[in-house]
Formats: C-alpha cells, structure tokens, sequence
C-alpha cells in the first residue's frame, strides 16, 4: 500500500516524463554503488530498485565497483556522460569522509556531482565475537585494558574506522585497526573470530546480532536504535558523541535538471511506498527523503563535519 505522499510524488511524475518521453529513460539505468552486496548502501538500493523500474519503465541495474574505500566507484560515475544513465549510490565514506581522508583524491564530491535525492541514515554498531569475556561496554573497555595491543578492529569504510578509532584512543585501550576491502569481508573474520571486534551499518549485521555469532555492546546514534532494544548509544561511554551514516544518489555534474527531477520522484515514490519504507526501517534505517537542493546542502555540510570528526579521531590523511 502507498501512503498520500507517495501518491503525490507519483502522480507528478506522470506528468513530469512526458516532456523526457523521448530522450530519458530511453535504455536501462544503472546505479554504481562502491560497496559490496550486503553492506547498508547496497541493501537500500536494492530495496528500491524494482519500484524504481516500474516507474521509469526501464531496468534499473545495480553495478557493484567495490574497493579503494569507496573511490573506484566515484571516479567512474564522476568521468561519466552527465546523461542520467550512470548514477552514484552515494553514502558518507564516498561524499563526506573521503576529503578528509586522504590528500589527493581523483574526483571532488563539492564539484563533481549533482545531487538526486537524500534517503536518509543509518547508525552502526560496536560489535565484537562471542568469545570476548564483554557484554556490556564497560566490560568490553577493562577486557582492552587487561590486553593492550592484543586486540584488532575491522573496517571496510570511514564510518567503520571512526567510532572505534575514537574509542581506543580516548579511552587508551591499544587497539589496532585492520583495514579491509569491503565491511562484510571484515564482519566475516569477526564472525569467525580473527577479529575481536567492529562498528558496522546496522543493517549488515542484525542477522549475525540476532543469530548470536556476534554480540552488540553500543549503537552510534545518539539514542538506542528501535531495531536493537536495550543496545545503548555509545554516547553513554563517549558523552556527546553521534554517528550517522547518511545515503542517497548523485548524477555526474551537468545532467540535465528534468533528468534529475525525473530520477528524483522515481527514487521518492519508491523510498515513501509503506511497504518498502516498512522494510527499510525494520534493518534499521531511519527513511526522510529529500529534494535535490536540500540534500546537496546536507552533503555539503556534511564534508565539513567529517572532516572535523577525522581530526578528532587523529588520523593523519593518506
């Protein structure tokens, strides 16, 4: 069933394609997303991607271009024909945190893209594998203590890195980080125990929570997430601190404005259909769809706020 919004939002659309009738879409969409399948950008995408063809009464395919923390697959959207065709699933590690991360990058976030639409954020969450004596944060903080140096921490993106990075060093528990292609590569060996812990999307790891070959000790959203009751905000340890991962889809710089408006209430009457929006918030993502110029303002403030959250971390750029 679709709520009154979601009707709206369609409703203008049928209007909105006839005047692209003719040149948009014209052949299949694909949407490139920098992580692998069963990370938190990859679920959502795919949660929509139907919807979104119906709409655009054209296939809308996902293209995987996994590595380099997320950059390979900016570069390539970035370089791409500003034509619609080619649009980046973008999410904070891409946009945000990357300026700060490292000196050079191939593709710049502030003048590359244009913003399509902002679906919302998702907080990650501390987990570590059985066999560590901890159940709550504060047993996990002595356990490190007791081991300084001994334990490593998995991370296939920023969002991973940041709250443990953060956690290790102001608190002094020695841990090492690990860096992996892709987060679910650095979930499986914390699964099978060659990592004793991580911070990861909450949506790539309810499963393993909930099946118990990981335990959650603390979520990075200021308060407790719906999905995991009883699993505080790390913000109890680490007062003040919030971590959100944000998501949404850009266009390489100078696509045509119909073309974006057009994907815009195509990707809108996909996130706002109660069932989909029923789904998305039972992995744990809080869904508030934006327009194009709200989100471009959003990802513009964002990079300025991650680059101060890296700084905090103390992580020198590379």
């Amino acid at each position: 069933m679709m709520n009154r919004n979601a009707w709206i939002v369609l409703t203008a659309l049928t209007f909105a394609l006839p005047a692209l009738a003719q040149t948009y879409p014209a052949k299949p969409i694909r949407i490139v997303v920098p992580f692998a399948p069963g990370t938190a950008t990859d679920n959502l995408v795919r949660a929509l991607t139907e919807s979104m063809s119906a709409t655009l009464k054209q296939p809308v395919i996902i293209d995987n271009r996994v590595g380099a923390v997320g950059k390979i697959a900016a570069e390539h959207v970035a370089k791409s024909a500003p034509d619609g065709y080619t649009v980046l699933a973008g999410a904070t590690t891409v946009i945000s945190a990357n300026p700060a991360l490292f000196k050079e990058l191939s593709y710049n976030p502030r003048t590359d893209f244009d913003a399509v639409v902002g679906f919302g954020t998702i907080p990650e969450v501390v987990v570590v594998h059985p066999a560590i004596p901890a159940k709550t944060m504060a047993e996990f903080i002595a356990y490190a203590k007791q081991n300084q140096g001994k334990l490593f921490y998995g991370s296939g993106t920023a969002g991973n890195i940041i709250p443990m990075r953060i956690l290790s060093d102001r608190l002094g528990l020695g841990m090492t980080n690990v860096a992996y292609k892709s987060p679910p590569q650095a979930l499986t060996d914390v699964v099978a125990g060659r990592m004793s812990a991580m911070a990861v999307d909450v949506s790539a790891v309810l499963g393993q929570i909930r099946g118990g070959s990981v335990r959650a000790l603390a979520v990075t959203s200021a308060k407790e997430a719906a999905v995991l009751p009883g699993v505080p905000p790390l913000a109890d340890t680490i007062p003040g601190f919030e971590l959100v991962v944000f998501f949404g889809l850009y266009v390489p710089k100078g696509t045509d404005p119909a073309v974006v408006q057009a994907l815009h209430l195509a990707t809108r009457g996909a996130a706002e259909r109660d069932d989909l929006k029923r789904n998305l918030t039972n992995q744990g993502f809080d869904v508030r769809v934006t327009d194009p110029a709200e989100f471009a303002a959003f990802s513009a403030r964002e990079i300025e706020r991650w680059a101060q959250m890296v700084k905090e971390a103390k992580i020198d750029p590379e």
